[in-house]
């Protein structure tokens, strides 16, 4: 079964090129770029998608962290994952936050039903 995976990424992120690697094809995630302008282009693209995951870096601009209430409330299944660029504690908004240690742990919390 695939997990479809919408990703948030600034263009010049090391993020990206981490991303690439680690979601693979083989991993079973299908990892799609956003190209949404605003928040209702957002939640266009999860709906589309049928995204199950949402993967946010901390820096990028498209988006608030009050949308990502919005976005929760109108996706309630929807696991949102932000990433930062000075640590590796995630953030899981729906559930916990988790440190983790190993590209492996961060297959794992997508995966996660």
């Amino acid at each position: 079964m695939s997990t479809n995976c919408l990703l948030i990424i600034e263009d010049d992120s090391p993020l990206n090129f981490a991303l690439e690697v680690l979601l693979a094809p083989s991993s079973g995630i299908q990892a799609v770029k956003s190209n949404a302008a605003d928040l209702q282009d957002l939640v266009n693209e999860v709906c589309n998608l049928k995204s199950q995951v949402v993967i946010l870096e901390d820096a990028a601009t498209r988006t608030e962290k009050n949308s990502l209430v919005n976005m929760l409330m109108l996706n309630p299944d929807l696991k949102i994952i932000v990433v930062p660029r000075d640590n590796n504690h995630i953030h899981i908004f729906r559930k916990d936050e988790i440190l983790i240690q190993s590209a492996s742990d961060f297959l794992e919390i997508i995966l996660a039903e």
